[in-house]
Formats: C-alpha cells, sequence, structure tokens
C-alpha cells in the first residue's frame, strides 16, 4: 500500500513538470492555478483511497466540505477511484472537468477545458480505458465504456461513443468518427 502512495507522489510530480513546461519558474506561482488544486486533490483523495481501500468513503465524510470548496474554486471534479498515470495537463479548468470513477487513463493526458470523461452505470472497471498522450479539444465529451488508442487527437465539441484502438486517430463529430478516413 505505502508503494501506491509514492507511485502517486510520482504522478504528481509528472503532473506539474507538465504545468511549468520550459519554464521552471512557474513554480512559484502554479500552487495557485485551479488546475493545480484540482490536480492535487485528485492525488491526494486516489492515494488515500488506496491505502484505506474502501473505508476511505467513510473517511472522506468529514473532510468532504472542504473537497467541495477546492473542487468549487478549481472547477475539476475527478473521482478518486479514476486511474490517471502522471501527466495530467487542464489548460483552461474554469470551463469545467468531470472524470468518471470507471476510466483508466495512460500517461500526459491533455484537456482543453469543459470536458467530461463519463460511463454509462453498466460500466466496470476495465471497460473505460483512454491511451497515453490523447488531446482532448474544448469540450469533449467521452460516454463510455469504451477504449481509445493512444496519441488520440478528439477535436472542440466532439462525442466520442465507439471505440478506436488504433494510435493516431483525429476524431470529430456528433458522435465522433475518424476525420483522417473521411
Amino acid at each position: 500500500m505505502n508503494q501506491e502512495k509514492k507511485i502517486q507522489m510520482r504522478y504528481f510530480f509528472e503532473d506539474i513538470q507538465r504545468m511549468l513546461g520550459k519554464t521552471k519558474w512557474r513554480i512559484l506561482i502554479i500552487w495557485m492555478s485551479r488546475s493545480f488544486c484540482g490536480i492535487f486533490m485528485y492525488r491526494m483523495e486516489r492515494a488515500l483511497y488506496l491505502l484505506l481501500g474502501n473505508n476511505y468513503k467513510y473517511v472522506r465524510i468529514p473532510i468532504t466540505p472542504i473537497l467541495y470548496v477546492i473542487q468549487a474554486y478549481s472547477n475539476i471534479d475527478i473521482h478518486y477511484k479514476s486511474n490517471i498515470q502522471g501527466g495530467i495537463l487542464i489548460l483552461h479548468p474554469s470551463l469545467g472537468v468531470v472524470i468518471s470513477g470507471q476510466a483508466i487513463i495512460g500517461v500526459n493526458l491533455t484537456l482543453v477545458g469543459g470536458n467530461l470523461i463519463g460511463s454509462k452505470k453498466t460500466s466496470k472497471k476495465g471497460d473505460f480505458v483512454i491511451g497515453d498522450h490523447c488531446h482532448f479539444g474544448g469540450n469533449a465529451t467521452l460516454i463510455g465504456p469504451l477504449i481509445l488508442g493512444d496519441y488520440i487527437q478528439i477535436g472542440a465539441h466532439a462525442c466520442v461513443v465507439d471505440n478506436f484502438y488504433e494510435s493516431h486517430q483525429v476524431l470529430v463529430g456528433v458522435p465522433a468518427t475518424n476525420y483522417q478516413k473521411s
């Protein structure tokens, strides 16, 4: 269990590295950003969940008011059961971001803002997988269960409801289709 907590700390440092980019002095102000607050809250909750298991839902009750204040400030609602690897970058969190607890997401996910990664009630853990290095345009929506490959780009206002296993695809439209094949 302690190993899981260390992994979440490593992922959080990877998140910070992506937020900083090449401008390392941003570390002086980044801790005040909405993205930082929302991702920090997710990583903290995820580490506690991995440490305590299902008992975390009871520990969460007294700290819920604090979590709601941070969530209201950050406009980021990432469920602590979602499994997101390091390097998440949220560019415009004021538009809002919601990620389901069923999602398993690879490294270096980029969300422009206004994004919804949600799942149907019939989804189970492992049915909703997003590959590495994916990029979601403004207000892009995913409704799982579904599986996306690596290096997928989803255009603004696209709604993805189908699987796209191949890498390096550009998805646009409602429902989303592969732009490169059109």
